[in-house]
């Protein structure tokens, strides 16, 4: 008798999860087909979104919030080369410019936000912070924000993004020259003590998991602003780095945004996307303001030889620095150059953003 309570109490438990994510798998292979930006983020979302407004019953455990950021930012730190750490000195006037005018717009923007278009101050900053879809979202959720609007925001910033830019930074550089097309591997290293002893595959990356695993714990129980993501994403870019050990395969970046969009879109209703229609405003503003950043940074950059023209467009341009790189190599720009900032920005947007707002999101409280 006890033995079938127990065990229907656990089926009562396990099964809407696992019917959740289901349904999140199912809208990870429509926006796949549709062609979606962010599938597995996007399609889940908006799947388990949808459905849960009808039936009320998608959940996921607040432990998948923990497994989604360790995984988001050890990608991140997989994304950091000994390249990127080579061009730091040569890039660092630009980026510190790059950055600083990126947090006065989020500070401005998301008061903009925060005062005319009815969001909360967190809402409000961290739809403006120029990072990506899936991070900025599992992030806004430690600051009880809105991650559903959150993720809407950041997405549509990033379509407009790969939509406007590339034909607008085509038409401003018209005229320029191109520069030779540059390497964006690291040069081959001699494998370490323990790359050699995981080998490849399966080994290499169950010890990058567990090792951001372990870092994202730490940083949880630290108390520090999205620590969760930070810690994973040092702890697995120092290791790896120095020790050349770690794997990560895009499969596993997909099953953790997979979990990521199942998470948020659990927590949407009605009122998510009856706003929808409210959001053409903040987009609208949002976008305008990247597009005028994006402009005086690259007057900056000419006036002051900093860097060439298309550089400073594609690595002021907030997008995937993947994204940014593949158009940039169709205009023969500067893709080391162009791959380092990005890579910065994205470090810089989990590691930085979320202590900013955290104690400019004060002021207003």
């Amino acid at each position: 008798m006890f033995g079938s309570i127990a065990v229907g109490t656990v089926l009562s438990a396990v099964l809407p999860v696992v019917l959740t994510l289901a349904v999140g798998a199912l809208g990870w292979w429509v926006a796949a087909r549709l062609g979606l930006s962010a599938p597995a983020m996007l399609g889940s979302m908006i799947a388990v979104g949808l459905t849960n407004v009808l039936f009320d019953y998608a959940q996921m455990p607040p432990e998948v919030r923990v497994f989604a950021q360790s995984i988001s930012g050890s990608f991140i730190a997989m994304s950091v080369k000994h390249r990127d750490i080579k061009n730091i000195r040569r890039l660092i006037v630009p980026v510190t410019i790059l950055f600083s005018m990126l947090t006065v717009n989020t500070l401005l923007m998301g008061t903009v936000l925060y005062l005319f278009c009815g969001v909360d101050i967190y809402t409000a900053l961290f739809s403006c912070v120029a990072g990506g879809v899936t991070d900025i979202s599992m992030i806004a959720m430690d600051f009880h924000a809105d991650a559903s609007e959150v993720a809407l925001m950041q997405t549509s910033r990033l379509v407009a993004v790969l939509l406007f830019f590339p034909a607008w930074i085509r038409f401003l550089c018209r005229d320029e020259p191109g520069v030779d097309v540059q390497e964006l591997d690291d040069e081959p290293r001699e494998p370490s003590a323990l790359a050699r002893a995981l080998g490849t595959g399966w080994r290499r990356t169950a010890f990058t998991i567990c090792v951001a695993l372990g870092c994202g714990v730490v940083g949880k129980l630290s108390g520090f602003p999205a620590g969760t993501m930070v810690f994973a994403l040092f702890g697995v870019a120092a290791l790896n780095l120095s020790l050349g050990c770690c794997h990560m395969p895009m499969g596993t970046k997909r099953c953790a945004q997979l979990l990521a969009g199942s998470l948020v879109g659990s927590a949407m209703s009605s009122d998510t996307f009856s706003s929808l229609t409210t959001s053409l405003v903040p987009v609208a503003l949002l976008f305008a303001s990247y597009w005028l950043l994006n402009f005086m940074f690259t007057q900056i950059c000419r006036h002051w030889r900093l860097m060439d023209t298309k550089s400073a467009m594609f690595a002021s341009a907030p997008g995937g620095a993947s994204d940014m790189a593949l158009i940039a190599a169709d205009l023969d720009a500067d893709l080391a150059k162009i791959a380092a900032v990005q890579v910065m920005r994205a470090v810089y947007a989990v590691a930085v953003m979320p202590t900013v707002v955290l104690l400019f999101g004060r002021l207003f409280l």
